[in-house]
């Protein structure tokens, strides 16, 4: 028999498994069939076991014992521990920065009133997205296929169309969207003011609307809009720098684009902050449009004009950061000697900034937005509340060098930076730390050839 060619280590190993199989417990007879173990032989077995706090038998049956739980306990702390620091690198668990003790403390969100849940098991979706011009865009994409493939045990389809910059295109990308019956829509908007009309027209046809990145205006009737604080990035990146400065010098600012909601501009945020340091001059540049290489063609002529009087220079992303910084180098600064900067997000950046010793400080705006827009719009689905705007937490990081004035950050641009991944890296895409966007493949319902919408595959 195959049980007594067995061992008793292997045999006792088996029952052990067989019981995690079982769910934790099993009956005696069943058990020992299963194993083809001898009744006597299975008895004793367990009967030892018990003895060693392994198993419990009672009643013709055994279970885990206070041992083997203890185990498992201690096993599953330590990868919830494993988690909770990957979520701290990743950005999607972070505690705030208090730059000031005036500041008040965040309020939870408002509730988006429940739709009417719908019973059906398996939902069509449709993506809006609005452009491909960057790396943060692709990060985001990738962000919301992985949410789709994770959750595709309720999906029936994921449609992804691309409007590359075209407001009119996404107008009407969604319209055709709406017309082939998809269930829920998600949008990354190019103009979240000329969507009003065609999200108001779906919310009352009882298709959620879920805005991602771009979508905070007012009256915009959604079930939900999920981002990250942009005043608190603006604003706190801007007191780091000032502080940094001993509240002197001039200061170069470079910044994507104009937002049409002052409200949610990172450089107004940073403009209001810096008004408070009188011995503090900003230089505003032309809008970069995220574009890095145009981010480095605006550094190289304000470096040409102003030269060393520039004490420090804040960007709103790592775009245009990581260009900005490449510009003072190639303009002769050596490492230690480039001004003290903000915006972080790109790898690059951050490859930039360690090893040229650059004073850095960045809160990363957080392309697992994507994720968690997709979580809510599949509770808005299922008629769950929901909360009608969202912002998505990301870590204070700040380099070692440079701390005349330090602010404790989450974590330290050393750790942040990724030395093995290329330089168009997003940090916090909340993909895992695995996550590379040159090779990131992925599969979900609509998708049958493994590869990202954003690289060709699914979009159009």
């Amino acid at each position: 028999m195959a049980g007594a060619q067995r061992n008793g280590v292997d045999a006792a190993i088996d029952i052990v498994l067989a019981l995690a199989r079982r769910g934790g417990s099993a009956s005696n007879g069943a058990l020992a069939a299963e194993l083809d173990i001898p009744r006597a032989s299975f008895h004793r077995m367990t009967r030892v076991l018990e003895q060693h706090g392994i198993v419990i038998c009672s009643r013709g049956k055994v279970a885990v014992g206070p041992i083997a739980r203890k185990l498992i306990a201690t096993l599953c702390n330590a990868a919830q521990a494993s988690d909770r620091k990957r979520d701290h690198l990743l950005g999607e668990a972070v505690r705030p920065i208090l730059f000031s003790p005036e500041i008040p403390a965040c309020k939870p969100p408002p509730l988006a009133k429940p739709m009417v849940a719908t019973r059906k098991k398996r939902f069509r979706i449709g993506f809006s997205n609005g452009a491909m011009d960057n790396p943060w865009q692709v990060a985001l994409v990738h962000s919301i296929e992985f949410a789709a493939s994770r959750l595709r045990d309720v999906l029936e389809c994921v449609t992804v169309v691309h409007a590359h910059g075209d407001a009119e295109k996404q107008e009407d990308d969604i319209v055709a969207l709406s017309k082939s019956g998809i269930d829920g829509l998600l949008v990354s908007a190019v103009s979240p003011r000329k969507l009003a009309p065609v999200s108001a027209h779906l919310m009352r046809q009882g298709i959620p609307v879920v805005f991602v990145e771009r979508g905070g205006t007012p009256d915009l009737n959604c079930a939900s809009f999920v981002t990250s604080d942009n005043v608190t990035i603006g604003g706190s990146t801007a007191q780091w720098l000032a502080r940094t400065l001993d509240g002197n010098g001039l200061v170069m600012m470079l910044f994507g684009h104009a937002d049409p909601e002052p409200s949610q501009s990172r450089q107004v945020a940073a403009m209001e902050v810096l008004a408070q340091y009188p011995g503090i001059e900003v230089i505003v540049a032309n809008s970069t449009n995220f574009n890095r290489q145009k981010a480095y063609g605006t550094a190289m002529e304000i470096i040409a004009h102003h030269g060393e009087r520039i004490a420090g220079v804040w960007c709103d992303s790592g775009l245009n950061s990581a260009g900005s910084i490449q510009a003072f180098l190639d303009a002769g600064c050596k490492p230690g000697q480039v001004p003290p900067h903000t915006g972080g997000d790109l790898n690059l950046s951050y490859k930039l900034a360690v090893g040229a010793n650059v004073p850095l400080a960045s809160i990363d705006y957080p392309p697992a937005m994507g994720i968690r827009a997709f979580e809510i719009l599949l509770s808005s689905l299922q008629g769950a509340w929901v909360p009608h705007y969202l912002d998505v937490a990301s870590p204070f990081v700040t380099s070692r060098s440079g701390q005349r004035n330090p602010t404790k950050p989450h974590l330290w641009a050393e750790e942040r930076v990724r030395w093995d991944m290329p330089d168009d890296l997003i940090l916090g895409s909340g993909l895992g730390a695995a996550y590379n966007p040159v090779a990131f493949r992925v599969n979900y319902p609509g998708n049958h050839h493994n590869r990202s919408s954003a690289t060709g595959g699914t979009g159009r």
